[in-house]
């Protein structure tokens, strides 16, 4: 895992909407992800009080929030007090002014061992999807394992997986285009007797939010210490 460093808010250059996590000292971590609509330096931040299941999430006044950000190579970390919660005319709460950030590295395109099931549908009219195994991920791709052949390099597919994450175990279903980088015949896996295909993909045309989940899946999954 990467050193963390110190730096001021002014450093993160964070735009408004900008996606976070909220880490709340609740039993289990409680965990949500929310969004910027601004702040005074110095002074407060004003971030959207974190839904879930249509419902906003209860905040109290006083409660102490760690603030999780990812900003692609780093990943910014500070604490705040909820200084106040406003539910009308819209669902806003006000956070102290963080007075220490630590950023830590992101590696460029952390790949990390997954076994995620899949679909894929080659980008043609009327296509079949077929079954497969991401076996390794990153934000920028995977390598996919898969009974048949998904294509040849410079095709493009799109591929479908899921996955939780921490601590909320919330499942989060990425849906996004890709285009074939790679492709070569794998052995005989366990009992099976019949070769596999692995294929490399990068993803092009994943949105915003499926990104930041992505990446705070990974960071969790790449930082993680086993017991």
């Amino acid at each position: 895992m990467n050193a963390p460093h110190r730096l001021s808010f002014e450093d993160m250059k964070l735009p408004v909407g900008v996606r976070l996590q909220l880490i709340l000292g609740r039993p289990g971590q409680a965990s949500y992800f929310s969004s910027l609509i601004g702040y005074v330096a110095g002074e407060y931040l004003l971030v959207k009080i974190p839904v879930e299941n249509g419902l906003t999430v209860p905040m109290q006044e006083g409660e102490r929030v760690t603030v999780r950000v990812f900003s692609g190579v780093s990943v910014y970390t500070f604490s705040c007090t909820i200084e106040s919660v406003l539910l009308a005319p819209r669902f806003y709460m006000h956070l102290s002014f963080p007075q220490e950030i630590e950023s830590t590295p992101l590696r460029q395109a952390p790949r990390v061992k997954v076994n995620l099931q899949a679909e894929v549908r080659a980008r043609v009219d009327n296509a079949q999807p077929a079954a497969a195994t991401l076996t390794d991920l990153s934000i920028s791709g995977a390598f996919i394992a898969s009974g048949s052949e998904l294509g040849v390099p410079g095709d493009r597919i799109s591929v479908s997986f899921a996955f939780r994450v921490k601590p909320t175990n919330q499942e989060v279903r990425i849906q996004a285009d890709a285009i074939i980088r790679s492709c070569r015949q794998l052995g005989a896996n366990g009992k099976r007797t019949e070769p596999r295909h692995g294929t490399g993909i990068h993803f092009d045309g994943m949105t915003e939010n499926e990104q930041f989940m992505l990446q705070h899946y990974l960071y969790e999954a790449e930082n993680t210490v086993p017991p």
